[in-house]
């Protein structure tokens, strides 16, 4: 009886021993547990001497194929991950970088320079030449399918977009494993000690600035879990769109863009999407690709900056209301029932941007040779209309009042083939064919990039049919209200919502500027508006196809 209870309490004694040195193995300090977006995390403490120090800051929430709302992500992810669940978040400071990642030259881009460059990232391992030891110690992540699927989202832009929402180091990988030589790009703002003898370590790097408010984080060190940091706002935020901004930045700035949008009748959705992109950041919900939240939003835009525009045109009589109806006819059907499904599924935010930029450098050659004196010569009808509407802005500006602009006079028995009008006595004619055929094109691309399609509307109708900006913004205006409608509609059944505070900011500072708009147009001469047009089209293809690499 004496040897069993000498056994028993041989097998408790040793078991608390096992328990105490396991507690004793590592210990870890967490300065501030309640860190903002993008604020410091500072821990420090000690592990056993002699090792490797692991320290893993991860989401306590999971992602997996399932959960994400949009209908073309689910459909990728779960052809390549089928239903692994990671979190979403996922950091790892470590005094053995090399054992889970290379330093290693990479192409990034399309193409050839200067779209395409060299740059140096920091390349995870595959989980087969991570040593056993520390694949013991990250965290929740025990397995390969889980190792894989965190790599597509710290190494491929549609997963980095899509789930981890960690913005790529100078158009490179997302930041996932940092440590080791400090000088490197990926562990800027990390400052990291061990000493091996002691076990001593203290840690610090900056959280991600777009972490949701009230994200909870696990911390790991060396496998064990320590105490959960609570991510606080760090300003006001926009839950569908995914980033922080002030709502007053959001009004300006779309106030601007919809004066610019109704005074030239194009660019007001590329600038707004370049706005989102670059000055809000909106990066979506996890599990939708940041492309499909930019593009329902940005919709909002060229959805209410016309209204009022429209409304002002067609009071002035400038607005061809039978041209108008053949053209949004096409546009509805483009817009709605072939762009935003081609869009969801082929342009991501990647190839998004890239291939609107070459758009926009298209247009701007185009409108900055039909911008020239040479090019105005040969439409003699509309040098008439220009020299007309010149001469009366200065005899307007001489006598202290609104210039005057002419209107459009429909002459009698249009029909399906045939459109006649004059407009400040000029004749003018439409085929409503081409106008039908060419808004279904239009419609499709445009919605397919998110935008109203002022870019391509403005060009439709001076250049294919050969109207002057004056009568043309009317027109384009109403083309881009329709590409709205029938985008918005789309995206939305296809599970891609807008960003509703986002949007209601948008449409009001575009409402106001639509107003302010108009009233502009009257004192700036034809040259100029398709200058400045053109203008904003060539920054517009520096930024998305990243030649510039302050830009990427």
């Amino acid at each position: 009886m004496s040897k069993k209870i000498c056994f028993f309490i041989s097998i408790f004694i040793a078991v608390i021993f096992m328990a105490s040195s396991s507690g004793m193995a590592a210990t870890a300090a967490i300065a501030d547990t309640k860190p903002k977006a993008g604020g410091k995390v500072s821990i420090e403490g000690k592990i056993e001497s002699g090792q490797d120090l692991v320290i893993i800051i991860c989401s306590e929430k999971t992602f997996k194929t399932s959960d994400s709302l949009g209908s073309r992500e689910k459909a990728q992810l779960a052809k390549k991950f089928g239903d692994t669940s990671i979190p979403p978040i996922y950091y790892v400071i470590t005094s053995a970088p090399h054992k889970l990642a290379t330093p290693k030259q990479v192409t990034k881009g399309k193409w050839f320079p200067p779209f395409k460059w060299e740059m140096e990232v920091n390349k995870i391992k595959k989980w087969n030449e991570i040593p056993p030891d520390i694949k013991r110690k990250l965290g929740p992540i025990n397995s390969e399918a889980q190792w894989k699927f965190l790599i597509y989202t710290h190494e491929d832009k549609f997963g980095i977009n899509t789930v981890s929402k960690e913005r790529p180091i100078g158009g490179g990988n997302a930041r996932m494993i940092m440590g080791g030589d400090l000088s490197k790009n990926w562990n800027k703002g990390v400052n990291f000690t061990l000493n091996k003898e002691t076990g001593e370590y203290s840690a610090s790097f900056n959280l991600s600035k777009r972490i949701p408010p009230d994200t909870l984080l696990n911390v790991y060190v060396n496998g064990e879990s320590f105490e959960k940091l609570y991510v606080q706002k760090r300003g006001y935020f926009f839950k569908i769109g995914g980033t922080y901004m002030n709502p007053l930045i959001v009004l300006t700035g779309t106030f601007l863009i919809g004066c610019m949008f109704v005074i030239v009748g194009a660019a007001g959705g590329l600038f707004t999407a370049a706005f989102q992109i670059t000055i809000i950041g909106t990066n979506g919900m996890v599990g939708i690709n940041a492309a499909n939240t930019v593009k329902p939003t940005n919709l909002f835009l060229t959805l209410c900056s016309p209204v009022t525009g429209v409304w002002s045109y067609f009071k002035e009589g400038r607005l061809a209301w039978p041209v108008a109806i053949f053209f949004v006819s096409g546009i509805l059907i483009g817009a709605f029932w072939i762009g935003p499904t081609y869009s969801a599924r082929y342009l991501p935010m990647k190839a998004y941007k890239f291939y609107l930029g070459f758009f926009c450098l298209l247009l701007f050659i185009k409108l900055w040779y039909e911008s020239t004196r040479r090019s105005i010569e040969k439409k003699k009808s509309i040098k008439a209309i220009i020299l007309k509407f010149d001469t009366e802005i200065k005899n307007a500006k001489n006598e202290g009042r609104t210039a005057e602009i002419g209107k459009v006079i429909l002459k009698k028995g249009w029909n399906i083939t045939t459109i006649d009008f004059t407009f400040w006595g000029e004749a003018f004619k439409a085929n409503p064919i081409i106008l039908f055929f060419g808004g279904i094109i239009i419609g499709c691309i445009a919605s397919a990039f998110g935008v109203g399609g002022g870019f391509m509307l403005v060009p439709f109708m001076t250049t294919v049919m050969g109207y002057p900006m004056y009568l043309a913004v009317p027109i384009s205006l109403c083309g881009a209200f329709a590409t709205s409608i029938g985008g918005i509609s789309s995206y939305m059944l296809n599970g891609y919502h807008p960003d509703w505070i986002m949007a209601a900011l948008i449409a009001s500072g575009a409402i106001i500027g639509g107003k302010v708009g108009p009233i502009i147009q009257k004192k700036l001469p034809e040259i100029f508006l398709k200058r400045a047009l053109a203008l904003i089209l060539l920054i517009v293809f520096l930024k998305y196809t990243n030649i510039l690499p302050f830009l990427r």
